[in-house]
């Protein structure tokens, strides 16, 4: 399955209510994350999502680079993943993400035309053709200038449930003024209201009972009835809600204003894009309007239910979840999209308000409690501190290996200190960093092993695993035989321990996004990295801000030290930074 990650919180905003849940921001590979949420084993998240979210959501990056410029021509993520490893990395996400879904629970596939289709074949072999729900047509944009071909006006979103007993909530869709014009084609002048006429008579079943009758002077058509009684039928009346027209048959007025609309279609062209002069605009590449993800939620969720996105980028998802009294769990890579989402958050209740035409009309309420976690990226001094209390350092060294935690007694079983657990049914072992003697002195060798052969008494054969500072070891792995003869194969689950506590980077880390091409990419980490501190000294200068100096620690593939900017992926700026919260301003 590949690794999972620890969680950490890095921010908290608001105390958890009873219940102890928090909505959650997770900065790092989602795929990491997802993948924690399958062992299920974190504290942090433990039964508390896998098989509970209600409705996933998410919108993949699809589209060309140009399409992720800002007006200041800073690309948030760059789109060029090639095919076929584009849908192998979503492919594997999405398992991860059928797995977290409730058995009532949905997912939306928000993509373009270049990927659906290939994307509708993956989703019918992961969650069956039966599951397929509808393809969504939005149309994102009125006309597009493409002289060569049709243009390109419109993105397909895929809707799958997990089952078939999926939440479905009826959402109408307002008629357009060329409808109301066309089928409300009456005027009440008492009103001062369009309407239009519906049916007064119904088929007549049987003998038609009290429902046949005579009013005004009408009866019903022969095989009809009046579909209501003569009493309610002189309410109607009274309420002036009866047309009579020269010719034929008395009908029901029925006035805009109680028009709910038409069951919502699978093709949505009321719904437009973020206008350039929208208070809703936050100037990210890829926002989505919260209309869009308003009638998502709404008809796929119901109020208290979990929504997950994945690929979160400026928070769309969790600000309309927010308004609209659901929980709520955004994950993304990229920093820019973090503080984007946090920034959102903590001013939503000056945001504008669902479902309200005022442009002025505010939410008006402040965020639940949420905080933001890292999967994947851990600050130095918070790993160091874990050395300081050996149950917490247990459960944070086994899962950074992908091993899960059992409430078992191994020493009992092995009858060997310091084996915490099990790795496909072979005995893992944790080396006592804990104990500063056994830190500073003792190394793995082959008599440290020879030792473990001696006290197991013959207890053990096949593989047998010690995590292990790459620090406190001086051999790889290494096969020796047992006093009965069986072979031990001892592996050793290496980690730089003592190099982080030198805070000195030579060891293998994912490079740090510095072009167009890599930025934000849909990465798949092969292990873990660590935030570190960088020297950084700058100076306003002509209304803008310039760097004077910028030194990391941090390495390259290649084991060399960046130079110059070359680390620095990208800067962010509060201009009234309080010391405590900080808010993207650029």
């Amino acid at each position: 399955m590949g690794q999972s990650a620890p969680l950490q919180v890095v921010r908290s905003f608001g105390e958890p209510g009873e219940d102890g849940w928090r909505n959650m921001i997770v900065q790092g590979d989602n795929l990491q994350f997802l993948k924690t949420v399958f062992l299920n084993q974190d504290h942090l998240i433990k039964d508390k999502i896998k098989g509970k979210v209600k409705l996933v959501y998410i919108d993949p990056p699809f589209a060309t680079e140009s399409d992720f410029q800002s007006k200041d021509g800073v690309t948030s993520y760059s789109d060029k993943v090639e095919s076929v490893e584009f849908l192998e990395n979503l492919r594997e996400r999405l398992i991860f993400l059928h797995d977290t879904l409730a058995e009532d629970g949905s997912i939306y596939l928000h993509l373009d035309q270049k990927m659906s289709h290939y994307l509708k074949v993956i989703m019918d072999d992961l969650f069956g053709k039966d599951k397929f729900i509808n393809e969504i047509i939005w149309r994102r944009a009125y006309a597009h200038n493409d002289p060569s071909r049709c243009g390109i006006i419109h993105d397909t979103i895929l809707f799958y449930s997990k089952s078939s007993n999926r939440i479905w909530n009826k959402i109408f869709q307002k008629p357009s003024q060329e409808y109301i014009e066309e089928f409300f084609d009456q005027y009440d002048a008492v009103r001062k209201e369009r309407y239009n006429r519906l049916p007064l008579d119904a088929p007549r079943h049987g003998n038609g009972g009290n429902l046949i009758y005579e009013w005004k002077g009408m009866y019903p058509a022969q095989n009809r009835t009046w579909a209501f009684t003569k009493e309610k039928m002189a309410e109607f009346e009274k309420a002036g809600r009866i047309h009579y027209p020269k010719i034929g048959i008395a009908r029901l007025k029925r006035f805009e204003s109680e028009y709910e609309g038409t069951i919502i279609q699978d093709i949505w062209i009321d719904i437009r894009k973020i206008h350039n002069q929208s208070q809703e605009l936050l100037d990210y590449p890829t926002q989505k309007p919260e209309t869009l993800l308003e009638r998502i939620i709404k008809a796929s969720s119901n109020l208290g239910d979990l929504v997950l996105d994945v690929f979160a980028g400026s928070g769309t998802t969790a600000a309309v979840a927010e308004k609209l009294g659901r929980r709520w769990i955004m994950c993304d890579f990229g920093k820019h999209a973090i503080y984007t989402m946090q920034k959102r958050l903590l001013n939503i209740a000056d945001s504008k308000a669902l479902g309200n035409k005022k442009k002025d009309k505010k939410y008006g309420i402040s965020p639940k409690p949420f905080c933001v976690i890292s999967v994947g990226a851990y600050d130095f001094t918070r790993v160091m501190n874990l050395r300081k209390n050996k149950d917490a350092y247990i459960s944070f060294i086994l899962a950074l290996f992908g091993i899960p935690r059992e409430d078992k007694d191994f020493v009992s079983k092995y009858r060997l200190d310091g084996i915490y657990a099990e790795k496909d049914g072979d005995p893992v072992e944790i080396f006592p960093v804990w104990d500063d003697d056994y830190l500073y002195h003792v190394k793995v060798d082959q008599e440290y092993l020879k030792e473990i052969i001696i006290q197991s008494r013959g207890r053990i054969k096949g593989d047998f695993y010690i995590i292990v500072p790459e620090t406190c070891t001086v051999i790889s792995d290494m096969t020796l035989p047992n006093h009965a003869g069986d072979t031990v194969y001892f592996k050793l689950l290496k980690f730089p321990y003592k190099i982080l506590e030198e805070i000195a980077r030579n060891f293998d880390i994912e490079e740090q996004p510095d072009s167009p091409s890599n930025i934000n990419n849909l990465v798949s980490s092969v292990g873990f990295y660590f935030n570190d501190e960088v020297v950084i000294k700058g100076r306003k200068e002509n209304g803008g801000f310039r760097l004077t100096t910028f030194k990391t620690m941090i390495v390259n593939r290649g084991g060399k030290m960046y130079e110059g900017l070359d680390g620095l992926s990208l800067v962010l700026i509060d201009l009234d930074y309080d010391g405590k919260v900080f808010k993207l301003d650029k």
